[in-house]
């Protein structure tokens, strides 16, 4: 029988991580044996306190002594569940909602595709559940970004087929043990941001297939996170990241494009807009956007300037 391990991210959104570890616990799989595992990364005594008593024994519960980040927090969590023996470990945002069909159908889809190793599944805005966010991706390097198939649009028959894709989100990233094997962990150096991006790139790389399966789908609180709002956290994770990760393993010519783009349209144009269209904290906006241009070429450095903190 499969042992499906799913790890769910928890940071101080202690209502979000309740309410989708009740749902999660509505999930049954008749052909595969589940372990729900939340990472409390870092967050406080209460909340964490809180989730123990709430789900007592019928979740692990491991907790780290400060926020590690996503790939830090994933980590701990990818660790511990292949040391335990999983064959599928599901990453998990925990400002997501799903059906009780949801991990069945994300199993069933694994199981009919043997020879794909990375799955993503349906995403709906929780908003606006009639709207998508994600029905796969890509990732473009010409233009120095990723984009979501069907992002923002109504679910249509275009978007019910499986199909191979180059990006699958980390908001819920079904993932073979071996993979790990294969290429690693999440590069902690990132912290926040990119970590999917750069993981899927080095999967394409080492030969493993990434999947869309529509069958299962799930609800996502987009703007739930850091990134609401252009929050310095997240302007200066996504400027540094971008560009640290999609210039891996390029051309020198074709990392002088991208360095082209990175400084004229997503830091120069970035901060003209904070400029004249943020809000009380532009200053420390516009400072993130700055200090996370300069970071981007400090590859493997992981320090985390005061304007985020």
């Amino acid at each position: 029988m499969t042992r499906l391990w799913v790890i769910v991210l928890h940071w101080n959104k202690y209502e979000d991580t309740r309410d989708c570890v009740r749902l999660l616990l509505q999930n049954r799989i008749e052909n595969a044996q589940t372990q729900l595992l939340v990472i409390d990364n870092g967050s406080s005594q209460q909340a964490c306190n809180q989730l123990r008593q709430d789900f007592r024994d019928k979740i692990e519960l491991l907790r780290t002594d400060r926020n590690l980040g996503y790939a830090g927090g994933n980590n701990l969590g990818i660790q511990h569940a292949l040391a335990q023996g999983a064959d599928l470990i599901l990453l998990l945002n925990n400002d997501t909602t799903m059906s009780a069909d949801f991990l069945s159908n994300f199993v069933n889809a694994a199981e009919r595709h043997p020879e794909a190793d990375i799955f993503g599944c349906k995403i709906f805005y929780q908003q606006r559940p009639d709207r998508l966010w994600f029905a796969g991706g890509s990732i473009n390097a010409w233009l120095g970004n990723t984009s979501h198939f069907g992002f923002n649009q109504p679910d249509n028959p275009k978007f019910q087929k499986e199909r191979e894709v180059s990006f699958i989100t980390g908001c819920a990233m079904l993932i073979r043990a071996a993979v790990f094997s294969k290429i690693g962990l999440l590069d902690e150096s990132l912290f926040l941001y990119y970590e999917d991006v750069d993981f899927c790139q080095r999967a394409q790389r080492a030969g493993v297939k990434l999947l869309f399966t529509p069958q299962a789908a799930l609800q996502h609180k987009v703007g739930a996170g850091v990134g609401q709002n252009l929050t310095p956290a997240y302007l200066y994770y996504q400027t540094r990241n971008r560009y640290r990760v999609l210039q891996r393993g390029r051309s020198f010519a074709f990392r002088g494009w991208l360095l082209m783009l990175h400084l004229t349209v997503y830091c120069g144009f970035r901060m003209l807009y904070v400029a004249s269209c943020g809000g009380s904290d532009r200053w420390r906006q516009m400072q993130a956007i700055w200090q996370g241009c300069r970071d981007s070429f400090a590859t493997g450095a992981n320090r985390h300037p005061a304007v985020v903190r």
